[in-house]
């Protein structure tokens, strides 16, 4: 008898549950079910328990509701207590389900649970069950009733006691409070950590980060769950796992955090919006509720780090530290040039590369700027390694410059959304404008250090101007830095000087020493009717095919710092390996009826304390009215020994309305494809360039020839003979001569010639150019002989021939000295005789 009740209860029961499936249009299947425990401000605990059978109990663990359009899903787990010696079928127990609205439905065990039939002997069981609610949108009120079979009453049901939900009971975790839920089986502790808002390509999208911490001793992985967002006015958008979060695992004991992403319309209001987790019961092909969570407030371009604050990532596992280190804007017609200084620091244990991250620039207005991110794409770091990135960008000054905001994130690939890893606010500051004189600070990958523009110039150079700027560098760290090769970038205004700049190192260092300076000079060509006001320098550093800054400098110190040396004194040129003293030795003119000739004798002597051979000198000469005139140097290509001197000429032809007596001198060393330019060598440009003030000294011709100065030559004729013989046209002179040169100076050629004329009684002339040195020979009592010829000679009985000496340069003569001496009369039978 006993038999066949259970039957026919068994019966009873699956026709009620076929019917109770086909009302609610559910289909029973198999399916792997979270099951979540929760802590509200009121718990389920405080219900108590419900009484089954005599030491057989049950208890609310949980309930949970998911809205979807055939009707919303509501599910409760209870857990079953026996306390009996045997085990308790649980087909004769069944809970319904009571809705604000009176409905009630009978509650079905989810997939997972279906096969669970009983409660073992002194033990526990969980069960969920599930029920479509229909359009009843609320859980407080819900009542959870439990029955027994009893076929002793009319309906074969007995009411064994009930659960009702109080309105103060929330399924949904308050603003930052963790719920600790089973994942995978898995203990977990979740918690919703933000939202962000992103416009990416004119759509809008929000960005939920939900914390992970596997409390587990196994990996947890991801369990497929899907994830909504609904809105405070009930719209509800389905969440994608970010793509750097897609297919995580979390390690036991691991905190992590995931990102999900959902497209929403822009004008969507994003207070109190719910995050709702939930995993399909395949069989059951609808959604069940896992764990909801308020999602605290948005915050959108309030996400970036402040000023130069830091902002760690984590790369491969291994923390890396990330900051903005500075930001420094210039104008330059309608853009804002940005110059970014990015500092990536490995703070763990292993080497990281970094991703091939894609850096912008965000304007409030909507705008991206993309920046040149070569440098950082795959930077391998080393564990502690430091490095900072040189970063440039272009910005409409048309822009909020002022609330410019620093993006970083993984490339787009695939039309995938791609959230910014960090983003970093850029503080609006005015690049430096250098002052002569003054030490700005300056931070790379190679060091730190004091940057100073110790002078510049700005000179002649053929038909138009160079300009130098002299930049010393000094190391301010306690470590010995290594200076990288380097290349210019010149702009004076709007015009780009780069294409002739050069940088020519001034005392050769290449390492420097704790406090140690190196000195540079930067040269550009300019046409000499620019107007400079601004000038703007970048040094840039060469690694093979990459470039990137090292420096860069604004200045609008543009006006001309010349060291002047006052007539008489003398200049040191302090080039390393080049130490010189530069004095005037003489100047004069050499005139003709069209121009004149400045001519000036430099006396150069080596102050270093090994011979050396002297820089190749430039020089102009600058009338009082400003005028520069391009001079022709000549000097010796030769080493010069410590204290040794040498003898540089410089000349050039000038306008005979320029006042030569008030002409400057302009002399620099000259350099050669960024080195100073040896002597002879051709020069491009010209640096450490100082003014001279010249004495002019016109030659006063000696009425003797005893003490005739050729520098660095001297000469003496200690007299004449010119002869002449009865009945002859020829009359001859031997002149007889000292000639010395003075060995203390080393020169290049000597372009001055000796030019010999011989007047007689008549005013005829005779020239003869001299080679000292070559035709005329170097030494004492030495004779020269030259034989004149004429017709009137023939009836010439005495008198005297006039000796003139003349230097003549560039085909142009002054007179050094004139004296006559007597001629010698030979009769023919004098002449005939015998000595």
């Amino acid at each position: 008898m006993n038999k066949s009740i259970k039957i026919y209860a068994a019966v009873l029961v699956s026709t009620l549950l076929v019917s109770q499936i086909i009302s609610n249009g559910a289909y029973a299947g198999a399916a792997s079910i979270t099951k979540t425990y929760t802590t509200t401000s009121f718990t389920l605990d405080k219900l108590g328990t419900v009484t089954l059978k005599r030491q057989f109990s049950v208890k609310l663990m949980n309930v949970d509701m998911f809205a979807q359009p055939s009707g919303n899903i509501l599910i409760y787990t209870l857990q079953y207590t026996n306390g009996t010696g045997s085990s308790m079928d649980l087909i004769d127990y069944f809970s319904k389900v009571t809705t604000t609205g009176g409905t009630v439905v009978q509650g079905k065990p989810v997939t997972r649970d279906v096969a669970i039939k009983k409660v073992p002997a002194q033990s526990g069981q969980t069960v969920t069950y599930y029920v479509n609610i229909g359009k009843a949108a609320k859980i407080s009120g819900v009542k959870i009733s439990m029955f027994g079979w009893d076929f002793n009453s009319s309906n074969y049901q007995k009411s064994l006691g009930s659960f009702t939900i109080p309105n103060s009971y929330s399924t949904v975790a308050s603003q930052g409070q963790s719920k600790k839920i089973m994942m995978n089986d898995l203990p977990v502790t979740a918690k919703a950590e933000s939202m962000q808002k992103e416009v990416l390509n004119g759509k809008v999208y929000l960005r939920v980060g939900v914390s992970l911490v596997n409390a587990g001793s196994k990996v947890l992985n991801d369990p497929g769950y899907k994830a909504y967002l609904r809105s405070a006015g009930g719209s509800v958008f389905e969440l994608a796992l970010e793509e750097g979060s897609s297919h995580y695992k979390v390690q036991p004991l691991e905190k992590k955090t995931i990102n999900y992403l959902a497209e929403v319309p822009s004008y969507m209001k994003t207070d109190n919006m719910i995050l709702q987790f939930a995993q399909e019961d395949p069989a059951l092909k609808f959604n069940l509720p896992i764990q909801s969570f308020n999602l605290p407030a948005l915050s959108a371009s309030d996400s970036a780090v402040g000023d130069y604050s830091i902002k760690k990532l984590t790369i491969d596992k291994n923390a890396v530290e990330t900051q903005l280190k500075s930001a420094t804007i210039y104008t330059e017609n309608e853009s804002a040039k940005w110059s970014l200084q990015f500092r990536i620091k490995n703070l763990g244990n292993k080497p990281v590369t970094l991703p091939a991250y894609d850096l912008a620039i965000k304007a409030v207005e909507g705008y991206s700027i993309p920046v040149d991110s070569k440098e950082l794409a795959h930077l391998s770091i080393k564990p502690l390694e430091e490095r900072l990135i040189e970063l440039t960008a272009m910005v409409p000054l048309k822009l909020n410059q002022s609330s410019l905001q620093l993006v970083l994130s993984e490339p787009y690939v695939d039309d995938k959304i791609i959230f910014p890893a960090a983003r970093y606010k850029i503080p609006y500051s005015q690049e430096s404008n250098y002052v002569l004189g003054m030490e700005y600070p300056l931070e790379n990958d190679h060091g730190r250090f004091a940057v100073k523009l110790d002078a510049f110039q700005r000179l002649p150079w053929a038909d138009g101007d160079q300009i130098t700027a002299k930049i010393s560098l000094r190391n301010t760290t306690g470590n010995t830095v290594q200076l990288p090769p380097l290349k210019a970038l010149v702009k004076a205004g709007m015009n780009d000087l780069s294409g002739s700049a050069q940088i020519v190192s001034g005392n050769g260092h290449t390492t420097l020493a704790p406090n140690e300076s190196a000195e540079m000079y930067v040269l550009a060509k300019v046409p000499y009717t620019y107007n400079i006001s601004q000038l703007r320098i970048v040094l840039q550093e060469i690694a093979g095919e990459n470039v990137k800054k090292f420096l860069s400098m604004n200045t609008s110190a543009v006006n001309t710092v010349m060291n002047s040396v006052a007539a008489g004194g003398s200049y040191h040129v302090d080039t390393m390996g080049k130490k010189a003293e530069l004095r005037e030795r003489r100047s004069t003119v050499y005139g003709d009826n069209g121009s004149n000739l400045m001519y000036t004798e430099l006396e150069m002597i080596n102050e270093e304390p090994r011979q050396s051979k002297p820089s190749q000198l430039v020089a102009y000469y600058k009338s009082d009215d400003n005028q520069y005139y391009e001079s022709v140097v000549t000097q010796s290509s030769s080493s010069i020994s410590p204290g040794g001197k040498s003898l540089v000429t410089v000349w050039s032809k000038l306008p005979r309305n320029v006042n030569t007596s008030k002409l400057m001198l302009y002399i620099g060393e000259g350099v050669t494809d960024s080195m100073l330019t040896d002597a002879g060598g051709e020069a491009s440009g010209y640096i450490n360039t100082f003014s001279l003030h010249l004495t002019p000294t016109a030659v006063k011709p000696a009425s003797n020839l005893k003490d005739v100065d050729m520098f660095p030559y001297s000469l003496s004729i200690a007299k004449a003979e010119s002869t002449l013989t009865e009945g002859t046209d020829t009359l001859n002179t031997v002149l007889h001569y000292s000639l010395s040169q003075n060995g203390d100076f080393e020169a290049g050629a000597y372009e001055h010639k000796l030019v010999l004329e011989l007047t007689d009684p008549f005013g005829q002339s005779t020239e003869k150019s001299l080679t000292l040195g070559t035709d005329w020979t170097i030494g004492n009592s030495k004779s020269f002989s030259i034989t004149l010829t004429s017709n009137l000679y023939n009836t010439l009985k005495g008198g005297s021939i006039r000796v003139n000496l003349y230097d003549e340069f560039q085909g142009r003569r002054i007179l050094l000295g004139s004296q006559s001496y007597p001629i010698i009369y030979l009769r023919a039978e004098t002449s005939s005789v015998n000595p």
